[in-house]
């Protein structure tokens, strides 16, 4: 593990006899600024939960930074800073060798910050080493097929190509960095486009069904499935955010697959029979399907690393699953990995609340509500107390994630003062074993309903609730409101929706 320490104006990364010495020295001028971030792609995960390829640095008086580094291997980082007097943002890409001492100098006054890069390994870092990027993509959002799209970053493909051409005649980089923004220019259109067409084809279903082969086509025109395992492209952003948005979308690909053709579904990804494959599938539809789909296209470094995207992903989430045994695989499988003590602290904790049981504060509804079927009903439950009611689903991730970040605060608030807790699980009848599970995983007490899908359209119709987590206040007086804190939750404002509920006198 690398060790970081602050030095007056220095931010030293401990040197190791393995690894060579590199030196960034950061000068910025007419600027405000008192740090800036280095970020290092490799390490900034999917949801950047964990943080630490996200780095600060603290400037000194002059406005000035040195930053040592021990690496083994030429890599890419960036640094970025926003002063708040001129709201601008300065964003830099670099690539970074063993033995490097660069010296990066920055203008807040002019329009292009003025920067200059000297010192050895400059060749490799001069501000015209960039990626053109369209301004059009985002407008397109909505297109039920791919031809603006895939015109669009064709139109940029030669752009950047000719101009890194320029750049090589001019600057004579180094045989890595040609190399490394081969693998760029060419993983920039690959997660361009894929993210595209997979973020789109959520507001465009039926068109997108109808037009399926025009997308696979263009899609088939700048990427195989050779292209996804790729441990030469391990450093490179374009390539991890690639096959990053791959686990998650072909996974939600093989959720379709499992209802649309079950039996080409476990025959593919299970073994043995299709009843005990449908038990094991509605145990962990997540994190085990993740570990075989990776399992199945990569290997090596590449492999390694969507591990530890899996395992981020499902601390993040709570997403129990297999969660515990998937971990136990990764470190027999990556025993050196840098990222096992950090995940190991997340784990244990997991281990011993997944031990808890419910406790007698933690109420079930008669047959666990499954005979409830009007919102009118759920209001009898509550009359004459003040309600936080959860509208959740154990497959919910940010419904999970909203209970972990704020359940607590909200319990210990609100302790003595009056609140009670209805929680309405949905869509959740095949789920029965795990909502019990996450009851006291949650530390969810208070009254728990199991909702059939008539309550559900009964409750969401008439509070008006258009997703999910909802939460809904109801009053002494038997009348309601949706939460104003939006998501992610504006936890002060609840506070004071709930407490403006509480100082109500109910009607007698």
């Amino acid at each position: 593990m690398l060790k970081f320490k602050f030095t007056f104006a220095l931010f030293v990364i401990s040197i190791t006899s393995f690894a060579e010495v590199a030196r960034l020295t950061v000068n910025l001028r007419n600027t405000e600024v008192t740090s800036l971030n280095f970020i290092q792609p490799k390490k900034y995960l999917s949801r950047n939960f964990f943080k630490d390829g996200f780095l600060p640095i603290q400037l000194d008086e002059k406005k000035s930074a040195v930053k040592l580094f021990d690496l083994k291997e030429p890599q890419f980082f960036a640094i970025s800073c926003y002063d708040s007097n001129t709201k601008k943002t300065l964003n830099y890409n670099l690539y970074i060798s063993p033995g490097d001492n660069l010296i990066l100098n920055a203008d807040f006054s002019k329009s292009d910050f003025g920067i200059t890069v000297t010192g050895k390994g400059a060749n490799n870092n001069q501000p015209s080493l960039k990626l053109e990027k369209s301004s059009e993509i985002t407008k397109l959002y909505g297109d039920t097929l791919p031809t603006r799209i895939e015109y669009e970053i064709k139109r940029y493909q030669p752009i950047n190509r000719a101009n890194f051409e320029a750049y090589k005649k001019q600057y004579l980089p180094s045989e890595n960095l040609i190399r490394a923004w081969e693998l760029k220019l060419k993983y920039d259109a690959i997660n361009t486009f894929y993210s595209f067409k997979e973020n789109n084809k959520f507001g465009i279903q039926l068109a997108y069904n109808r037009n399926i082969k025009a997308w696979e086509k263009a899609q088939d025109s700048l990427f195989t499935l050779s292209d996804l395992n790729n441990d030469e492209a391990i450093n490179i952003g374009e390539y991890l955010s690639f096959i990053s948005t791959f686990l998650l979308r072909k996974k939600e690909a093989l959720w379709k697959e499992s209802s649309q053709n079950p039996e080409k579904f476990y025959a593919e990804w299970y073994k043995g029979g299709i009843e005990g494959a449908k038990s094991q599938f509605l145990e962990d539809n997540t994190n085990d399907l993740k570990e075989k789909i990776i399992i199945k296209y990569f290997t090596g470094k590449t492999a390694e690393y969507l591990y530890v995207v899996l395992l981020e992903n499902a601390i993040q989430e709570s997403l129990l699953g297999n969660l515990i045994p998937i971990f136990e695989r990764f470190k027999i499988k990556y025993p050196k990995n840098e990222y096992i003590p950090l995940l190991q602290s997340y784990i244990d904790p997991i281990v011993k609340r997944k031990a808890l049981k419910v406790n007698e504060k933690m109420i079930f509804a008669k047959d666990d509500g499954l005979n409830i079927n009007t919102f009118e009903e759920v209001l009898a439950l509550t009359k004459g107390k003040t309600v936080l009611l959860d509208m959740w689903g154990t497959w919910c991730g940010p419904c999970r994630e909203e209970i972990e970040t704020n359940g607590k605060a909200i319990k210990d608030y609100f302790k003595a003062k009056g609140l009670d807790y209805v929680y309405v699980a949905n869509y959740d009848l095949q789920n029965a074993k795990k909502w019990k599970e996450l009851i006291p995983y949650f530390n969810l007490e208070g009254l728990h309903i199991l909702a059939n899908d008539k309550l559900t359209k009964d409750i969401m119709t008439k509070i008006k609730g258009s997703g999910y987590p909802t939460y809904l206040i109801i009053k002494k007086d038997g009348s309601f409101e949706l939460s104003k804190a939006g998501y992610p939750m504006e936890r002060d404002l609840l506070f004071k929706q709930i407490d403006e509920a509480l100082s109500l006198k109910s009607d007698k």
